[in-house]
């Protein structure tokens, strides 16, 4: 592996016998090295390398463009994301973390605000991943002095969604693609119209659809023991309800086995806000 260009003592731009580009990490790496140096494997304690071969020349060349404290900033994030979550993340995180980062600190240095609006929705559905985001804003107030919003939280907690959906098999994909769109499709039908699939509410919808879908594949819908609120929400909502029953028959056929009540009870709320809108 050879030197490409140093980010700073510890970090540098490399290429491997094979050519391809990576970022390679170790205490002292680039400290005197020169483009074209032949690095100790020795000295190297991390390697982060493009998966999506299409992005790889893309990523490196933002890379090389990018302050070295953001890229310092990234591997502390994931390494304290891999602790918590006690599991490997996709190597594409790095990449598209450390942009974001960079990104998001632009922004708040120029005044501008992007809202999240599934913040509510990462905090219900994903509480590790958005506390190890909230973790991330202290470490980047320390690393920064930059005091980003709680929203910024939630953006981080998506990337490590991400990271992880990554490691499914193209099957498992598939089978989200399929059921994400049977479901929409059932709720065409059932109130026959069609949904503006422009609009932000349906934008929001299809993520908690996508979401949904991921837990039921992976068997951990939520739970809750609260059937009181169910039965009143149906009975607020009963147009919405009996779509849902429809829904969850179909789940059944297809998974044999049935949405939780807590899961029913959020899809219903979900649909009654995209349709309120739609009419």
């Amino acid at each position: 592996m050879r030197v490409v260009k140093v980010l700073n003592t510890s970090i540098v731009l490399a290429k491997r016998n094979d050519n391809k580009e990576v970022i390679a990490m170790g205490k002292g790496i680039g400290f005197r090295s020169r483009p074209g140096d032949i690095i100790n494997e020795n000295e190297i304690e991390k390697v982060y390398v493009v998966e999506n071969e299409g992005m790889s020349s893309d990523m490196t060349a933002l890379m090389r463009e990018t302050p070295e404290e953001y890229l310092i900033l990234a591997d502390e994030i994931i390494s304290y994301a891999k602790q918590v979550l006690s599991r490997d993340l996709s190597e594409n995180l790095y990449f598209s973390l450390t942009d974001h980062l960079h990104m998001a600190a632009k922004r708040f240095k120029s005044n501008i605000t992007i809202q999240n609006r599934m913040l509510w929705e990462v905090q219900k559905f994903y509480p590790q991943e958005f506390l190890i985001g909230k973790q991330a804003l202290k470490f980047i107030k320390d690393k920064l002095g930059l005091d980003l919003p709680e929203e910024e939280a939630a953006n981080i907690a998506f990337h490590l969604v991400n990271a992880q959906q990554t490691e499914q098999n193209m099957s498992q994909v598939m089978m989200m693609t399929t059921t994400v769109k049977d479901i929409l499709n059932i709720i065409r039908i059932h109130y026959g119209i069609e949904l503006d699939t422009s609009s932000i509410n349906y934008s929001r919808f299809l993520t908690h659809l996508q979401f949904f879908v991921q837990r039921l594949l992976e068997n951990t819908m939520l739970q809750s023991k609260d059937d009181e609120l169910l039965e009143r929400i149906s009975s607020k909502y009963p147009e919405e309800s009996n779509c849902v029953s429809k829904i969850n028959n179909y789940i059944g056929a297809k998974f044999e086995r049935f949405m939780s009540d807590e899961e029913r009870l959020y899809l219903i709320i979900h649909i009654s806000r995209v349709m309120d809108r739609a009419h």
